[in-house]
């Protein structure tokens, strides 16, 4: 069954989702980064949409390591870290494997989402390691990444 979403609510999912593509991935076209977003449950998401979301994010075109044109988001246009701003605000997404969790952050912010799980010393969790943007976690036992992945849901007041 299908859960028909509010068209603010629809543009959000489409953001975060472009968002944390365009960031783990090199795209040269916004139809490369169309058919991703199709393939993410976006099926009838249309050029002119995708264009307007890379509008919204600030995204400009850069040259890579390699000399290729590819999108990114611009670095003068992301949010400067706010210590008022709330977890959830901060969390672009929580995703595990088998073996470990993976949090996505809005840059600047991985950081402070790491401090936060160290402070509360979760004893399912043996490490965690952060960059800007992406938070790694490794669960004490990896049998148990999908409850240590729910017990972060719930520390993080995400749900």
């Amino acid at each position: 069954m299908r859960i028909s979403r509010t068209s603010s609510e629809k543009e959000q999912s489409q953001l975060t989702l472009c968002q944390r593509l365009i960031v783990h991935k090199s795209y040269h076209s916004q139809e490369e980064l169309r058919r991703d977003l199709q393939r993410h449950g976006f099926e009838a998401i249309s050029q002119s949409t995708v264009s307007r979301l890379l509008k919204l994010l600030g995204v400009i075109k850069m040259r890579n390591a390699k000399g290729q044109k590819i999108y990114a988001l611009n670095p003068q246009e992301q949010p400067e870290p706010d210590a008022a701003r709330s977890v959830a605000e901060m969390v672009i997404s929580v995703e595990h494997n088998a073996e470990f969790i993976m949090i996505h952050a809005v840059a600047g912010y991985g950081r402070a989402v790491a401090k936060i799980l160290d402070y509360r010393a979760l004893p399912e969790i043996l490490g965690v390691v952060a960059g800007s943007s992406v938070v790694w976690i490794a669960p004490r036992e990896v049998q148990k990444t999908p409850q240590v992945h729910r017990r972060i849901m719930q520390t993080l007041g995400l749900h």
